[in-house]
């Protein structure tokens, strides 16, 4: 990749089909693989959107939603704060500190707003964690993701529905369900899947 044919630029509506196009495969290498969404999410608020363009393709993007007025959207006082919703770079174009350029180019924006913190969550993605712990961001919160399948009968899946009140179902595809960290051991135990979601803060 030549550095002259990267541009880091806000997201335009005709960036829309490969912004989707990136977002799915940035993903395909983590644990929200199955995140797959085929439209561009829209914001109540104001966002900074941000996206790396290689011949008029998109391969890395950054939103932010931030407020306008402290509270808007997270609960937590202390200023304007943001919060950011998506963040890839596509596979080819990873460990090439491109999301390092989203992030600056963003995060001088939200200076420029007045935004006093931003927040985001991920899961337990090695290479995620690195990136954010990197940029300074500070671990406030974690709980679990957890899936569990199985069929009606199964002792485990009764204890977590109740069949009386919903009815005959053949056969449970999956059981998704968020649970605190204490839990842990116990759902290692029975779920297919099981993820720490944390949620990380950095001080602007």
């Amino acid at each position: 990749m030549e550095a002259l044919t990267l541009e880091i630029r806000e997201y335009q509506k005709q960036d829309e089909q490969s912004w989707i196009r990136c977002r799915v495969l940035s993903f395909m290498g983590s644990s929200y693989f199955d995140d797959v969404q085929n439209y561009r999410e829209t914001y109540q608020n104001p966002a900074i959107q941000m996206v790396a363009v290689e011949n008029n393709e998109v391969i890395g993007f950054l939103d932010c939603e931030y407020e306008q007025t402290s509270g808007d959207i997270l609960h937590c006082k202390g200023g304007k704060r943001g919060i950011i919703w998506h963040l890839g770079v596509l596979p080819e174009y990873q460990n090439k500190k491109i999301a390092s350029l989203l992030w600056e180019a963003t995060k001088e924006k939200l200076h420029l707003l007045g935004v006093k913190s931003v927040e985001v969550w991920t899961q337990d993605d090695e290479a995620a964690t690195n990136w954010y712990l990197s940029k300074g961001f500070v671990l406030k919160y974690a709980y679990l993701n957890a899936y569990l399948k199985g069929m009606p009968k199964d002792e485990i899946i009764q204890k977590y529905i109740n069949f009386e009140s919903c009815g005959e179902i053949y056969n449970i595809r999956c059981l998704n369900f968020e649970a605190p960290l204490e839990r842990k051991k116990e759902l290692e135990k029975i779920c297919y899947r099981l993820h720490e979601v944390r949620g990380y803060e950095l001080k602007l």
